[in-house]
């Protein structure tokens, strides 16, 4: 396939073109759609200059329905990147070329393909965080309704992995309905940044007809035009990096998550059961019942935190400008944005098919854990709080030892 660039006949080497796009194809093939809706736009605001003559009423429509068929023929899988595609620019504009003529070769009027991806990028995000943000919700809801249901039973606080205070479901599955609330509060500020049109910014330097910026902003649904066109650029990789930062913050709330159901439904503890619709067995060990699924959401801040650090790298000690190193940034984004809006999904299955062991969470709130509480209440007395402190502490702890280090 003759590539957007090609003055003359001249091949890529077979080897050279494979590692310049073997990878790259498979995220371009998640952002088809969006290139062909980014394409919609700039044409359509390429009409608007008809007066001089880049693309006709006639012509827009014929592009117009183009790119239909290909958006049709993408979701029936039928229209697959492959290797001699070079990319997603090259193949959809093939395409309309060869099937409806010269007005094909219009359609990059204006455009850079530097641009073009930024914006299908953008747009990608966009929609994968509002359905990040529709799952944070929900699994927000479950912790609600299962404190709702349980949140009086009362459990035993830990600190330094040792008993510590009384606490209850209520308290414990609080702290998580805060801490998604703040994981929402910062989606919604890397969603605002993503939510910025590139479109029109060319190369990096702006291009010399006048196009309608904001025009198109609005019909892709963006709230603003990323007004300087190298920044459109530099700030690749960055904007990026801040929604990864973001997704690591969801996937630590569910990293914290997943380590105390592993802890709590361990024999030993059993303060939560787990159903059969979330355990597995053992290929050997015939009495297992494992809620590995735990194990895994608990992995995943890892590998996003990974991810994060690729973007960050990847985007760093490059001068002002497109540099083809920004082409490789595109995997660990996606990735990042699928690991997380899965992980929300069976994050909720987990919590809806836990049940607490009343019986056994109220046998573990013993004695010791009051000592704070009959402290204070010696102080509200006129004791004062180290002689209380003393003198509790050595009724709970063995040789009278009460040196230990607080928290």
């Amino acid at each position: 396939m003759k590539k957007l660039w090609q003055k003359n006949n001249k091949k890529l080497d077979p080897v050279v073109e494979a590692f310049e796009t073997k990878g790259d194809l498979l995220m371009d093939q998640k952002l088809i759609e969006y290139d062909i809706l980014a394409s919609i736009a700039h044409v359509k605001t390429l009409n608007k200059l008809f007066l001089i003559g880049i693309i006709s009423e006639p012509e827009l429509k014929k592009l117009l329905k183009g790119f239909e068929e290909i958006l049709n023929l993408y979701k029936k899988g039928e229209f697959d990147l492959k290797i001699g595609d070079e990319d997603m620019h090259t193949k959809i504009e093939n395409y309309i070329t060869e099937k409806y003529g010269d007005i094909g070769k219009k359609i990059h009027t204006g455009r850079s393909r530097n641009d073009q991806v930024l914006t299908a990028i953008r747009l990608y995000s966009k929609n994968a965080l509002e359905s990040i943000e529709l799952e944070l919700t929900n699994l927000t809801k479950s912790f609600k309704g299962f404190s709702k249901e349980y949140g009086y039973i009362q459990m035993a606080g830990y600190t330094h992995m040792q008993k510590a205070m009384p606490s209850s479901i209520g308290l414990w599955a609080g702290s998580f309905i805060d801490s998604l609330e703040n994981d929402l509060t910062l989606l919604k500020i890397v969603y605002k940044l993503n939510n910025q049109s590139p479109l029109g910014s060319g190369a990096g330097y702006g291009v010399p007809i006048k196009l309608d910026r904001e025009y198109s902003a609005k019909l892709l649904g963006f709230t603003r035009v990323q007004q300087n066109p190298l920044y459109c650029q530099n700030s690749r990789g960055k904007i990026e990096a801040s929604i990864i930062a973001a997704l690591i913050s969801v996937l630590q709330t569910i990293n914290k998550f997943a380590s105390d159901v592993l802890l709590f439904t361990t024999s030993e503890f059993s303060f939560f059961k787990a159903t059969g619709k979330i355990t597995t067995g053992s290929s050997i060990m015939p009495q297992k019942k494992n809620v590995d699924l735990a194990e895994l959401l608990r992995s995943k801040v890892h590998l996003v935190l990974g991810n994060y650090i690729q973007m960050v790298s990847l985007s760093s000690n490059l001068i002002s400008g497109y540099n083809r190193d920004l082409q490789d940034s595109k995997k660990p984004l996606i990735e990042s944005l699928e690991i997380t809006l899965e992980t929300l999904m069976v994050t909720k299955i987990l919590l809806e098919n836990l049940t607490p062991n009343k019986e056994k969470l109220e046998a573990a709130m013993t004695e010791d854990l009051f000592a704070t509480e009959e402290v204070l209440k010696q102080v509200l007395k006129g004791e004062t709080f180290r002689d209380a402190y003393k003198q509790v502490g050595k009724k709970y702890l063995k040789g009278g030892d009460t040196n230990e280090k607080d928290d």
